[in-house]
């Protein structure tokens, strides 16, 4: 079986740099769009904290993470192809069926950026922003841990349908039962013939479950990921959205920014220790109309 430990590399500058260039302009894009059509969305995690830290990038960072309301993502999802179909490609399972994971990419035509946790899905893999759609959670404490619970495990199927080998940050005993257990559970899902598009349906379905209904909360999240429920803000505590800066454009942040921020990374303002600075780090990186650099 094959195994794959998690790497901390260090960026060459001018890659950096460059990458960042190009994801800013998928921001900036991306923005023009929603200020056209009237969508609301804010930069969140890492990006909102390089906003307000860095007013911009957080140095080492590689990814830029925006977040929208449900009803904002779909409009902007129905107008896409129109606006920026030229230069970007939109995926999601539904779109490619061979893209095994819940988060939203908007990728750069002609690029590449295969990492270590993405390098065995089929699909085409470009430098990219996430989008994170926020959805409602449910009123009842254990209809919401039941949201959250189901999320997680389609997401994490999800990912499994694509590789048998996802990255697990343990070591010894526990990481190889956790490798073994994913191989077992990526075959599994082949044999059946269990697709990423059925699992990313069957993650909506919970996840939107409570959009429309009289037994929905006043709290939004993403459940994208496992600690989506923890993170939890309310709807009214976004609004109204605050613009700052952020490289040489102006990005919109939560009015309860710094209350989310605080509550997921804590003292989000402290410039942490190099051995915590955590990037996406490609094993192949590519910019439009060059060749690929490989192995970072």
């Amino acid at each position: 079986m094959q195994k794959r430990y998690q790497i901390r590399r260090k960026y060459d500058k001018k890659v950096l740099t460059k990458l960042h260039e190009v994801q800013l302009h998928i921001l900036a894009d991306f923005k023009n769009v929603c200020e056209k059509y009237d969508l609301s969305y804010f930069v969140v995690y890492g990006t909102a904290i390089g906003a307000v830290r860095h007013q911009g990038f957080i140095p080492w960072d590689d990814d830029i993470d925006v977040a929208m309301l449900r009803e904002d993502y779909d409009k902007f999802c129905e107008v896409f192809q129109k606006e920026m179909g030229k230069e970007y490609n939109l995926l999601t399972p539904e779109i490619d069926g061979r893209y095994a994971c819940t988060v939203t990419h908007i990728q750069r035509k002609g690029t590449k950026f295969i990492s270590e946790a993405s390098q065995d899905l089929k699909c085409d893999l470009g430098i990219f922003m996430d989008v994170f759609p926020l959805d409602y959670v449910a009123r009842e404490k254990k209809a919401a841990k039941r949201q959250a619970r189901w999320t997680n495990i389609y997401g994490r199927l999800l990912f499994l349908s694509g590789t048998a080998y996802p990255v697990i940050p343990y070591k010894g005993l526990v990481r190889m039962m956790g490798e073994v257990c994913c191989w077992i559970l990526h075959y599994i899902l082949k044999v059946l013939r269990i697709s990423p598009q059925f699992l990313y349906r069957k993650y909506l379905k919970v996840a939107t479950r409570y959009n429309n209904s009289a037994n929905r909360s006043s709290y939004v999240t993403s459940f994208e990921y496992a600690g989506g429920l923890k993170d939890k803000v309310k709807k009214t505590d976004l609004f109204p959205l605050k613009t700052v800066p952020f490289e040489d454009i102006c990005v919109n942040i939560p009015a309860n920014n710094h209350e989310f921020l605080s509550k997921v990374y804590g003292d989000y303002m402290r410039i942490p220790p190099k051995e915590e600075r955590i990037n996406h780090m490609p094993l192949i990186i590519q910019f439009e109309g060059e060749e690929p650099i490989r192995g970072m």
